[in-house]
Formats: C-alpha cells, structure tokens, sequence
C-alpha cells in the first residue's frame, strides 16, 4: 500500500468512515507500532486515534447482554424446534399405531373386493358391510361380517383370524371359505384350509367341502359334507378374483390377472416373455406367494414396492 493510499484510508479511520475490513486494516496496523513510532503522529491525530480506538474496543467487550440475549434467543429457538419436532414425531408414531375402525359396503348386487392390512383378500356381496381395523393389534386378527362375503385369507399361524357374524364366530389360520349371514342364520362353506365355528354353547371344526349352518331355531350349527363341490365353489366364488386356476395359459394373461386380483401394476420385459405358456395352480395363495412359484418357473426375481411389482430375469427359453 502507497502512503497516499494509507494517508486516505487513516483519515477515513479517524472520521469513522471505514468499512469493516478497512477498519480492521488500520487497527492491525496501529497494534503493531511501538510506543515510539505512535509518538511521531501528530498529538491531534494521536488523540483522534485514541478515541476512536477506545470506541472500538468498547463495542468488542461491553455488548454481552446483546450478545446473551440473541444467543438466548438463539437457544429458544433451537429449543423450540426440538419441542415441535418431538411432538410431531410422538404424533406420527401414535397416528401409525393407533387403531381406526374402517368399514367396507357392497351395494345391492355389487361384489365389492376389499384388501384387509394384513393382505387377506375379501370379496363382499349383495348389500353386505365388513367391518374391521385399519391395522390389526395383538394376538388376533378380528372383523365382523354382515350379510356374505368370501374370504381369502392370509396364512399366519401365530394370528389366527376370526370372523363375527350374527351368532356364529369363525376361526381360521389361513385358508378360504364363504361365509352367508343373514335372518340370523348363518352359513359357512370352506374351500381350503381347515376352520373352527362356534357360537357360545358349541364348536364344529370344518374340512374342505364342508358346510356348516347355523339355525336360529335350534340355536345349533349343523354340519354335512358337500358331495359335487366344484360347481358348488364356482357358483360361490362368482363374480370374483378368486379362482387363479391356468392351464397353458399364455403369461401376459396369468399377469394380468394377478394385477387385477391384487391391485398391484406389474412390470416385466413383455417382448422377452410374450410367448411364454404357464399351467398352475394359484388360487388361494398371497401375492408373494404367487409371484414366488412364477420366479421358480422362469428364473428371474421380483420386488415389491407399495403397490408396483417388478420382475427382473424371468425367462421361457
């Protein structure tokens, strides 16, 4: 730096016209004299420096309070982030754990598909409601059917599954079956699976083609065997997704109509398997069920992602 230029810059200081880094430039400056280079400035500037420094000095030591209170302000802020954040935190994790009752309606000849949280499959019919939680808590899986549905439900040994309807409860592990509530007569005809019925005073467990009837009069469940099952189980399951029986069917056709049972959108390399043929039997069985025997068939893995499902390495050669 020239000396005119220094010359201008200590007029500036003393006028109090610096800005910060030129203030700063000149109070280096001026620590660094001794007292004896500080005493060849003239008394006047000398005097001026003096005060000037002193100001500057004082605004370094004495704004503590200022400084305690942006910096207590500074805490409460930072305090009151952690407060919020916390409580939207415990709200969020009580939101998802709390349970809310939900309720499921199938008009006057509608059959309504309505997927349980643990992925069981129902499908109401003809002015029937379901209710049920929005999340199933503790040891049992519990709904209440009014009117006929067909259930489908998801295999859990450790949660058993239990339907009320009108007098008679239904118990099961996994399995599937139709259950007909209506005139306080109730009626349960099983596909798969084993299940238990009981009302308050007796129990009958049920095998496939098996049928069990509750009637009002006697106020007992009488059971019988279903001979001709199969149109029996055709006619019950009418109108649904359930039968997911194929016989060389091609596999753009078997994804599909997983799409449409499940709800799920399925990618795959279609011009690589556009000629693929598959025959197997899929009714009753999960999606991850499902999509596990078709990566045992053609290769390949599948990921499931909310509600899209992507096949990878699937193959028919």
């Amino acid at each position: 730096m020239n000396e005119s230029r220094f010359d201008e810059l200590l007029t500036k200081y003393q006028l109090g016209k610096c800005n910060p880094e030129e203030y700063a430039l000149v109070e280096r400056w001026l620590e660094s004299l001794s007292d004896h280079s500080f005493d060849q400035i003239p008394p006047a500037q000398q005097e001026v420096i003096k005060n000037r420094m002193r100001r500057s000095l004082t605004n370094r030591i004495q704004p503590q309070k200022p400084v305690r209170r942006l910096l207590r302000s500074r805490f409460q802020i930072a305090a009151s982030i952690v407060l919020l954040l916390a409580v939207g935190l415990g709200f969020w994790q009580w939101n998802r754990s709390r349970v809310v009752p939900q309720i499921a309606y199938a008009d006057l000849h509608q059959i309504k598909k309505v997927i349980l949280p643990d992925g069981s499959l129902v499908w109401l019919k003809d002015s029937s409601r379901l209710e049920y939680p929005s999340r199933f808590n503790g040891a049992v899986r519990e709904v209440r059917l009014h009117g006929e549905a067909l259930f489908e439900v998801a295999k859990n040994p450790e949660f058993p599954f239990i339907i009320h309807a009108g007098q008679m409860t239904t118990k099961v592990l996994g399995t599937s079956f139709n259950i007909k509530s209506r005139n306080k007569q109730a009626e349960v005809v099983v596909f798969t699976g084993k299940v238990t019925v009981s009302t308050a005073a007796q129990t009958v467990t049920l095998a496939p083609s098996q049928k069990a009837i509750y009637a009002p009069q006697t106020q007992k469940i009488e059971s019988t065997h279903i001979a001709a099952f199969a149109p029996v189980k055709q006619e019950y399951s009418q109108g649904t997704e359930y039968n997911m029986d194929f016989n060389d069917s091609s596999l753009a056709e078997v994804l599909a109509r997983i799409e449409k049972k499940f709800d799920v959108q399925i990618s795959y390399d279609v011009a690589r398997l556009k000629n693929c043929l598959f025959t197997a039997e899929l009714t009753d069985q999960s999606l991850e069920n499902t999509l596990g025997v078709l990566t045992q068939t053609f290769g390949g893995t599948y990921a499931i992602t909310d509600s899209k499902v992507e096949l990878k390495g699937l193959s028919c050669n």
